[in-house]
């Protein structure tokens, strides 16, 4: 029997009882049935279910596809539509988030059973697929830093970290600040935009940044000041012995905070290479 959990999005509430009644027979777990696009982002936030099956026409401002569309920016969570139209722009709209699958109204048992495991594989597998890309992009970035450091130098510690800073900061432009760049076009953000909005897209994209090295990160605001932690380190035996591993986060949280277009800087503050329970920075703002 399934036992994945799925959060159904859904505004005719006899509709909602009934797609919840078929799930549960299919062995599936209905962690919840909400009416709004605005519910369903909220709920898969809390929630985290394996897969959403979500309405395409919702009542109110936010329809199944805008839901959709927030949810796939913010969480890791498959959709699968369920419509009783098949018109071609609404379809076209719902193509551009890249859902699991569509299911027509009215629709069997079976048929929605089909599609949730078709999606859940897919899933699945693109996954491990990630997987797959984070480890390959770990060791490029270890072989990276590795490459960077000098063997010998006449310098002084201060001038080669200096010296290696630029050099990372160069690849973090090259690499990064064209996907940065396409977060806040799709946010429809720029310098004209609230300060607030500006630190949210900085935070999220940070979030996901550092989630793909499979880093954890927290960000506690404070006042005109917000502290981001990182809470783990892949590379903390190598850190220990070398601090400059250490200059590439630095290098990717200072060069994207510039790139938002925020005033204010960024300052390291302690790191867990020195013994701290994590590496912390402060992001102070300038209004």
């Amino acid at each position: 029997m399934a036992n994945e959990k799925i959060l159904v999005v859904e505004d005719e509430s006899i509709v909602a009882m009934g797609i919840k009644h078929k799930l549960e027979n299919l062995g599936y777990e209905v962690v919840d049935t909400v009416l709004s696009g605005e519910d369903a982002v909220r709920r898969a936030k809390t929630l985290k279910p394996d897969l959403i099956l979500m309405d395409i026409v919702l009542k109110g401002e936010m329809d199944g596809i805008d839901a959709a569309n927030q949810i796939k920016k913010l969480f890791d969570i498959p959709i699968i539509y369920l419509t009783a139209y098949s018109d071609e722009e609404m379809l076209e709209r719902a193509r551009v988030t890249e859902p699991y699958g569509y299911i027509l109204k009215p629709f069997k048992k079976s048929e929605l059973n089909a599609n949730i495991k078709m999606a859940i594989y897919k899933h699945q597998g693109e996954k491990k697929q990630r997987e797959i890309i984070k480890n390959n992009l770990l060791a490029d970035f270890y072989d990276f830093i590795l490459g960077a450091i000098p063997t010998s130098t006449t310098s002084s510690d201060k001038e080669m970290r200096e010296m290696l800073k630029k050099i990372f900061e160069q690849r973090v432009d090259d690499d990064l600040k064209e996907q940065f760049d396409e977060r806040l076009e799709l946010l429809e953000l720029d310098e004209n935009s609230a300060t607030e909005d500006l630190l949210n897209a900085y935070t999220s994209w940070i979030t996901d940044l550092y989630s793909e090295f499979g880093i954890e990160t927290q960000f506690t605001p404070k006042e005109s000041r917000c502290y981001l932690e990182l809470l783990n380190c892949p590379w903390i035996e190598d850190a220990k012995k070398n601090p400059i591993f250490c200059l590439n986060c630095q290098a990717m949280i200072s060069r994207s905070y510039d790139w938002s277009q925020l005033e204010g800087e960024v300052i390291r503050k302690s790191t867990i290479a020195d013994g701290s329970p994590t590496c912390m920075f402060q992001v102070k703002i300038s209004e």
